[in-house]
């Protein structure tokens, strides 16, 4: 009887190490990137000030006036131009720095991230 009791134990013993495995991986899954409508891009930047970083740039403070005008500054200077939303893309002009066109806003976790229009990331920002 001792040992059938002490195998069972050896048992569970192991089924709890995989199934805290086998959870433990399924919360360390990156999460899926979700497109958000063009209301939800609006809500999240119109009239803001927002913090980012660029993946070219490093950090990028981003103001989006409620009027679509657009101002930048990081640590190499700043810029202005205006912003725009068409089909739940950003859309961004600027006058001096390298980015102009549309490019989709996705929720990937607790990030937003905008995409260059070849789809690669410009810049994240956690709120």
């Amino acid at each position: 009887m001792k040992l059938k009791l002490t195998n069972c134990i050896r048992q569970a013993t192991v089924l709890s190490g995989f199934a805290i495995l086998f959870t433990s991986a399924a919360h360390s899954q990156p999460a899926e990137p979700v497109n958000l409508t063009t209301e939800e891009v609006v809500a999240l930047i119109k009239g803001k000030s927002i913090s980012t970083e660029n993946t070219r740039w490093g950090s990028v403070r981003l103001q989006f006036k409620e009027d679509g005008a657009l101002y930048g500054n990081n640590n190499g200077g700043s810029d202005s131009g205006k912003w725009r939303v068409v089909e739940g893309k950003l859309c961004l002009e600027w006058r001096r720095w390298d980015y102009e066109g549309c490019g989709v806003v996705r929720k990937v976790g607790s990030e937003v991230q905008h995409l260059w229009p070849n789809g690669s990331v410009h810049f994240v920002y956690r709120p």
